[in-house]
């Protein structure tokens, strides 16, 4: 995903255009897209940090494109804004309800339109140093993880493998993988030190007994964070 990019698809040149200018001119990378398959493809290749899109686009619509990304598993991530001409509150409020995560009433200023826009990139980009599944916090700038409120102990080495394992929910990663990625590849371990760390995290975590509620164990592959 690209760290600032804003994809805009609405439907209107002049508009689009001027939308454009204004992000590019606060620093934001842009992409345009003139209907919803342009969008679609455009995903696919290069997802954008936030979907700046119109409800009434050729195609395929904001809206259908909207609810397809928040039921998406890989796109959730993605902010998106929708606007609409003159949308009353039933308007905004479906919007919000199919997984938006703001909603602009056109016309409107473009001084709003940009603290709008930042606001969003604010918050997804705090999200995205924060995981926070069931019971547990991880919060990868202070390095801390918390359990039902209360702070864990853990090593540096117990960390990285907690966050790489729980920022990526649905990989399953290999001895090698975790190897590589937690201690990188010119220190020498063996796959033996993966399992007992991971012993040791599930200690930590509060695992006592099998089967683990949070890491689990995918015989003759690797590990999967549940």
């Amino acid at each position: 995903m690209s760290e600032d990019k804003i994809l805009v698809a609405i439907a209107d040149a002049k508009m689009r255009k001027n939308i454009v200018r204004q992000l590019k001119d606060a620093g934001f990378s842009v992409a345009t897209a003139k209907d919803g398959e342009e969008v679609r493809k455009m995903i696919k290749t290069d997802p954008p940090l936030i979907l700046f899109i119109e409800t009434e686009l050729p195609k395929v619509n904001g809206w259908d494109l909207c609810r397809e990304l928040k039921d998406d598993h890989l796109n959730r991530k993605i902010g998106i804004i929708l606007s609409s001409e003159n949308a009353d509150e039933n308007e905004r409020i479906r919007g919000l309800e199919l997984g938006a995560d703001d909603f602009i009433s056109f016309p409107y200023s473009m001084p709003e339109m940009l603290a709008r826009v930042k606001a969003l990139a604010r918050r997804l980009h705090l999200a995205k140093n924060r995981i926070k599944v069931r019971d547990l916090e991880i919060e990868l700038d202070e390095h801390q993880v918390k359990k039902a409120g209360k702070p864990l102990d853990l090593t540096y080495i117990q960390f990285k493998l907690l966050y790489l394992l729980a920022s990526q929910r649905d990989n399953v990663f290999s001895r090698k993988e975790i190897l590589d990625r937690v201690w990188g590849k010119k220190v020498y371990v063996t796959n033996r030190t993966v399992d007992v760390h991971i012993k040791r995290l599930r200690e930590k975590l509060g695992e006592m007994h099998y089967p683990s509620k949070y890491i689990e164990t995918i015989h003759g592959v690797g590990y999967r964070f549940m």
